[in-house]
């Protein structure tokens, strides 16, 4: 245990004397949320309308007019579960359509927003609204009652962008360090000699691989603090989880990476060959994972196809759990996950890792 603990040390000395392998495990992705923090890309898009239609036909036809100005991004669902999206920051403003609703007959429609963190998204949303449903009584004869669009203030957490981002580029680190830094640092080894060498000497094969994941699991204990950390004291990440939590995950979706890192070592007989093999695995996960955007835009397949990646599963569970408050039973599924494909990445380590 003690030589596991020396070679530990050494391993980590080898690491922080590797000038790239800093740059590209803790200073990249720092640099990349921090970009994304400060940097405001302005500026209204869509907007994001969650209806809760009880009106039947009428809040239908509502609905359809709606989707035709193009403005809004509309999804229905239940009273409860459009609340929820709207105090998550999921939703941007929420109408509410009675039974009791029809046009011409007047009255009022209840939109739903954070007045106070989003004013511009409500005001805006407030005004074609009204704009829709007056244009509707034109068509209408005799001349109907006007139904009047109402702002309830809602008090949400206002999520920000960065809220989503942290998660996903703390995930796209622990892919990163555990694929590309291991499959390129030891076929480094392989091809120098270095790993064929370690057989004469008192050094146990299993000592020395166990001595390089413990340093890469420390590595990424540490580089997680740090990122969340910069989202709490400099970019307002709204964070509310279980740090504790977020490092088991993060050190089962490390396993995962690391377990694939080692088999491209295996395979690979040059640094040449690591590259596109490792992008191989990496680059689809990188653009369909929801590292950077969310998965719900995908297609209704793709977005399920992608959902048993391993770089899915972390990204959702470290974000549920820092932004939502996710307890272990919550993110069950997510660890579930990472330890089905820790198995498969292990045995495809120990399968293909050779020493020469």
């Amino acid at each position: 245990m003690e030589l596991r603990w020396k070679l530990c040390i050494a391993a980590l000395k080898m690491f922080i004397r590797q000038r790239e392998a800093i740059l590209w495990t803790v200073i990249f992705p720092l640099l990349l949320v921090l970009l994304f923090g400060f940097v405001r890309f302005g500026g209204l898009s869509r907007l994001s309308l969650g209806v809760v239609n009880d009106a039947g036909k009428a809040g239908a036809d509502l609905i359809t007019r709606l989707q035709a100005v193009g403005t809004f991004d509309i999804s229905e669902g239940t009273s409860e579960e459009m609340m929820r999206a709207l105090s998550k920051g999921d939703k941007d403003v929420i109408l509410m359509l009675p039974s009791a609703y029809a046009p011409g007959t007047g009255g009022n429609l209840m939109l739903y927003g954070d007045v106070e963190a989003k004013p511009r998204e409500t005001q805006l949303a407030t005004l074609i609204l009204q704009r829709v449903l007056d244009e509707a009584l034109f068509e209408r004869s005799p001349a109907p009652e006007r139904t009047v669009i109402r702002t309830q203030a809602v008090k949400t957490r206002n999520l920000t962008y960065i809220d989503f981002l942290l998660p996903g580029v703390l995930s796209l680190s622990i892919m990163q360090s555990g694929i590309f830094g291991v499959a390129f640092s030891f076929v480094s080894l392989k091809k120098r000699g270095i790993l064929r060498r370690l057989w004469v000497t008192p050094i146990r094969p299993s000592d020395f691989i166990s001595a390089q994941v413990l340093t890469r699991l420390i590595v990424q204990l540490m580089q997680m603090s740090i990122l969340v950390g910069v989202g709490i004291l400099l970019l307002n990440l709204h964070f509310i989880g279980n740090l504790a939590l977020i490092y088991l995950l993060g050190i089962l979706g490390a396993v995962v990476f690391l377990g694939f890192g080692f088999a491209l070592a295996g395979i690979s007989k040059s640094e040449d060959q690591v590259a596109p093999l490792a992008n191989i695995i990496t680059l689809p996960m990188l653009a369909l994972s929801g590292v950077f955007f969310s998965r719900a835009f995908l297609p209704g397949i793709l977005r399920s196809l992608t959902s048993i990646l391993p770089l899915t599963y972390l990204a959702d569970g470290i974000r549920s759990v820092a932004i939502e408050g996710a307890t272990i039973t919550q993110v069950a599924p997510q660890l579930i996950g990472l330890l089905i494909w820790a198995v498969l990445s292990c045995a495809l380590a120990i399968r293909f890792l050779r020493w020469e």
